[in-house]
C-alpha cells in the first residue's frame, strides 16, 4: 500500500515536464551570463577610471616635487633617516 507521500511524488514525477526544466535552465543560464557580463563592463569601466586618477596624482606629485625641489629633497633625506632608525633599532 502506497503512503500519501508516496502518492504526491509519483503524481509530481508524472507533471515532471523535463523540456520545461531545459528551458528553465537555459534561461537562467542566458540571465547569469548577461549578468556576468554587465558587471565586467562596469568593473572595466571602474579600473580605467581609477588608472586615470592615480596617474594625475602621479603626474601632480611629480610637478608639484619639481616645482619644490629644494624641500622634496629635505622631506626625503629627512624621511630617509627615520626609516634608518627605526630599522637600526629593530635589529638591535
Amino acid at each position: 500500500m502506497l503512503s500519501l507521500d508516496t502518492r504526491k511524488a509519483s503524481k509530481l514525477m508524472q507533471e515532471f515536464d523535463r523540456d520545461d526544466l531545459y528551458d528553465q535552465l537555459n534561461s537562467l543560464g542566458d540571465y547569469l551570463q548577461q549578468v556576468s557580463a554587465g558587471v565586467g563592463k562596469r568593473a572595466r569601466r571602474q579600473f580605467g577610471r581609477a588608472r586615470n586618477l592615480a596617474s594625475d596624482a602621479a603626474h601632480d606629485t611629480e610637478e608639484a616635487m619639481k616645482d619644490h625641489l629644494a624641500a622634496s629633497l629635505i622631506l626625503a633625506v629627512g624621511l630617509g633617516i627615520v626609516v634608518g632608525y627605526f630599522i637600526r633599532r629593530g635589529t638591535e
